[in-house]
């Protein structure tokens, strides 16, 4: 099959944003001090031979002998006295550390701003201290950014109460295209055979696909922050990050169990830069970012699993910049060679209605090319772009 990223071809009208680039820096000075000095005039006489103390780091050059101080005798003390230790008694090394640390330091980002994070709830920025408290980085090393429901419920209430090696085997969504993939099994077996099968639907493999979505992300996204958006395993995460291409790239995905993996196995890869990956997990319907503050977004193998594809996209339209794109893939609808493109679509939505009525079915949805430009088109995207192969769809839809 030849590759899609040889047969696509899209004039692109792109409105360049920069993203915001905050500068942290670090307020230190030089140690300093001022001592103050106070004490009522001496009432006593001298006591010869007993030398006082003179409170001055410098000698009176008035001429006053050694043991005056302004023109004062010792003997005669003033009232109050204030004196500063001057420059040259303060650590200049230290200074100079000080200064050269906030040089090397300036052009820094924290996480919270390379990747552009915010609450899942206001959508603003994670900018204060105060906001990042409420959504650190946990213990495992990635962002949860999903906005939590304290409403209690009976699966909620059997995670809570269950052993820990037991939790994970609980899923926290009770939507079946969600839950699949919370499963550590599917997790394990995602890149070990699971991933493969799909070359059967007429996926061209990881290489050809990672091609295809970099080239439709374009030259706008290369030097910015880009969503790989249900990351699975990180398996397009990882061959983004090794490109050199992006500044960075979220590794986004409702699953714990995927993100873990996906965190594993970047980690055991020495050819992916682990400083252009940040590990999060969100809802995609409701996903942790500002508005106009993303660089763009793939969905590889992923739209069919959620829940609800409208909310989604909407989301996804959002985040991005204008000018910018949204690309992926997912599984087409079977075809019935002597049906045209409308019976197919009615046949293909009939079949859905149908299935999604039916207990037990996994509600994974597929499409095809003309449910999912109407889904895209009515979300506000343009330039929409859908190509098949067999059962596999590859699209690149851009927001204005």
């Amino acid at each position: 099959m030849m590759p899609f990223s040889h047969a696509m071809t899209t004039t692109t009208t792109t409105t360049k944003m920069s993203p915001r680039s905050v500068s942290s820096s670090s307020s230190s000075s030089s140690f300093s001090a001022a001592v103050k000095f106070s004490s009522r005039r001496a009432q006593s006489p001298h006591v010869p031979g007993k030398k006082r103390l003179r409170h001055s780091p410098k000698a009176s050059t008035d001429g006053g002998g050694d043991d005056a101080i302004d023109g004062k005798n010792s003997g005669e003390e003033d009232a109050t006295m204030n004196t500063t230790i001057p420059a040259e008694f303060t650590d200049s090394k230290e200074e100079e550390a000080t200064t050269n640390n906030n040089k090397n330091n300036a052009g820094v980002k924290s996480p919270y701003e390379k990747y552009r994070l915010a609450s899942p709830i206001t959508f603003e920025r994670l900018e204060t201290e105060k906001d990042r408290r409420k959504y650190p980085m946990n213990e495992d090393g990635y962002f949860d950014l999903v906005a939590k429901n304290d409403v209690p419920s009976l699966d909620k209430l059997i995670r809570d109460l269950s052993p820990e090696p037991f939790k994970r085997l609980i899923p926290t969504s009770n939507l079946p295209g969600e839950a699949l993939f919370e499963s550590p099994l599917v997790s394990f077996a995602y890149e070990r055979g699971w991933r493969d099968n799909f070359k059967r639907s007429g996926f061209p493999g990881v290489e050809v696909e990672k091609e295809n979505a970099m080239e439709a992300l374009g030259e706008d996204a290369v030097g910015d922050v880009i969503i790989d958006c249900s990351c699975g395993s990180g398996l397009f995460t990882r061959e983004f990050a090794r490109s050199g291409k992006y500044d960075g790239i979220v590794a986004l995905d409702f699953s714990e169990s995927m993100i873990k993996e996906a965190m594993e196995r970047a980690q055991k890869d020495t050819s992916v830069p682990a400083d252009k990956i940040a590990f999060v997990k969100a809802d995609v319907g409701r996903l942790p970012f500002a508005n106009d503050s993303i660089g763009g977004v793939s969905a590889s193998a992923a739209i069919h699993c959620w829940p609800d594809v409208q909310s989604a996209c909407a989301e996804i339209f959002r985040v991005l910049k204008p000018g910018r794109i949204f690309t992926g893939t997912t599984f087409a609808t079977p075809n019935v060679p002597f049906l045209d493109d409308d019976q197919n679509r009615l046949l293909s939505t009939l079949s859905r209605d149908l299935s999604a009525s039916r207990p037990g079915t996994n509600g994974l949805r597929f499409w095809n090319s003309a449910d999912l430009r109407d889904q895209l088109q009515s979300i506000g995207f343009s330039d929409v772009t859908i190509l098949r192969e067999k059962d596999y769809l590859f699209w690149k839809a851009r927001k204005p």
